[in-house]
């Protein structure tokens, strides 16, 4: 691969990780103002809207794991050939995590919101997984 070529590989995969850093960052913010009840807006992807305290507290946990994938990923951004291990934990997780809301929640939510939910997961575990694949070919 020539060098220009690994340059731009290399700046595509910093953006797949940009990309899922800030995503989860600003889920992470909705979520923790969801928390202090300071919003009552549905929690995405599956447009799912809670209420309670026990709905907050989870939320909040929540929003500090979210945040810390954040924090993960643009780790992974700052090398991103050497950290490409959590493009693929991303991807596999995010599809583990559209078969538990069919599997486990599924009576929580209507067809659409299954439906809508699963695209997005779906859509987003192909980015990542797909970027994994990419990034063994630059290492070649």
């Amino acid at each position: 691969m020539k060098p220009e070529e690994r340059s731009r590989s290399i700046a595509i995969l910093k953006g797949v990780f940009w990309f899922g850093a800030i995503g989860d960052g600003l889920i992470a913010i909705e979520w923790y103002l969801i928390s202090l009840g300071l919003v009552d807006i549905s929690v995405h992807p599956s447009f799912f809207v809670g209420e309670g305290s026990s709905f907050r507290y989870a939320m909040s946990i929540g929003a500090m794991f979210m945040m810390g994938w954040a924090v993960l990923l643009y780790w992974g951004s700052r090398s991103p050939l050497e950290r490409s291990g959590l493009l693929l934990i991303t991807g596999v997780f995010l599809f583990l995590a559209t078969i538990s809301d069919y599997v486990v929640f599924g009576s929580m939510f209507t067809v659409g919101q299954t439906l809508l939910g699963s695209a997005v997961k779906l859509s987003l575990a192909a980015i990542f997984l797909a970027s994994f694949i990419y990034s063994a070919r630059i290492r070649e």
